[in-house]
């Protein structure tokens, strides 16, 4: 982090991851190695390891918003009805950016709303202003591409259609998939299940929305072309990442879904899918498809720990020839780390360390 180091050193002075038997227990000693895995990229263990960058930096990027029109896919299946929303996306356009040019872009998720939160699409880049400071800084130091940051919402809400408990009970029942319905919250707050049914169908919008609304407009390596054998010729230069409910929403609606559409994907704070579910995506319906990373991120008094790291031992068990740790997978324990934005700035530091490398 040589580039990181001189940074922090400008600051200060200017304040002061044979047989049958054999097998499973190299899988399993794999596994065991994880969380104490030392990677080759200089990643951010602590939420304070990345402060400088949050500094407001004189090569500034600029944020706009790109409004667009979805069918509420969500409501349309589980209300029997047909209505269409228009949305908005909040993006980060790096400084210099040229419109005849060609930028990697990270598609970058929200998690659950509280009640204080403004508008979930703007989260990212104006709720937490010195993600901008991040992006801004780390572009400049070289330690990342120029990358553009797309941050729709996967809330599709509507007066008169809202989601219910009892939805939320009928699709669990109907994917037969426990991890959409429970009787209690994992946080020992409030159960409130029928957040838990946007991460099933935002991949949807995501695939036949977002993305080619988004790549129509923006300079990316689609080059405006978002006919589906374009963006999926162009993976390579696009990622997804989340946090909370939106690091499972990348777990179902991105590498289950649409990992024909990405290449990288970033999970921060939580996976609950089906971990049958996931393995068939990678090993079956996108064999074809390299995941060049996926980045997983938690911290240490993160409520969400215990059943990330489950479901990354156990895919990393099943799955060997998938995800190699150390090379295409990272999963990062960051020891001050919570269910925070701090943690999950930190977790956004480490996968651009790895993103369209």
């Amino acid at each position: 982090m040589k580039r990181f180091s001189k940074l922090v050193c400008l600051l200060a002075a200017a304040s002061m991851f044979v047989g049958c038997g054999q097998k499973q227990e190299q899988q399993q000693a794999q596994v065991q190695q994880t969380a104490a895995q030392e990677y080759q990229w200089d990643f951010a263990k602590k939420n304070g390891d990345i402060d400088a960058l949050k500094e407001e930096c004189d090569e500034k990027g600029e944020v706009i918003t790109i409004e667009y029109e979805t069918p509420a896919y969500a409501i349309n299946d589980l209300k029997g009805v047909d209505e269409t929303l228009t949305k908005t996306m909040t993006v980060y356009l790096p400084y210099g950016y040229d419109e005849n040019g060609q930028y990697n872009v990270l598609y970058l998720l929200h998690g659950t709303r509280g009640e204080t939160d403004p508008a979930m699409e703007t989260i990212w880049l104006e709720g937490w202003s010195a993600t901008r400071n991040i992006l801004d800084n780390m572009i400049k130091e070289g330690m990342c591409e120029p990358t553009i940051v797309v941050c729709p919402t996967y809330y599709s809400e509507m007066e008169g259609n809202e989601m219910t408990e009892d939805d939320a009970k009928a699709l669990s029942e109907k994917l037969n998939d426990e991890m959409i319905y429970a009787d209690k919250a994992e946080d020992g707050g409030e159960v409130d299940n029928a957040q838990n049914i946007w991460p099933v169908y935002f991949g949807q919008e995501l695939r036949n929305n977002i993305i080619p609304t988004a790549e129509s407009q923006l300079a990316t390596y689609a080059g405006h072309d978002v006919s589906e054998e374009n963006l999926i010729a162009t993976r390579d230069h696009r990622a997804f990442a989340g946090l909370s409910r939106g690091s499972m929403t990348v777990a179902r609606s991105g590498m289950t879904d649409n990992a024909d559409l990405f290449a990288y994907f970033g999970m921060y704070s939580g996976a609950w899918q089906k971990p049958e579910a996931f393995e068939k995506a990678m090993t079956e319906d996108f064999a074809d498809y390299e995941i060049k990373f996926w980045y997983n991120g938690n911290g240490a008094g993160d409520f969400a720990l215990e059943n990330h790291k489950d479901f990354c031992e156990k895919v990393l068990s099943d799955i060997p020839d998938k995800f190699t740790d150390g090379q295409n997978y990272a999963f990062v324990k960051l020891r001050d780390g919570a269910h925070m934005f701090a943690s999950w700035q930190a977790d956004l530091y480490n996968s651009l360390l790895v993103f369209f490398k």
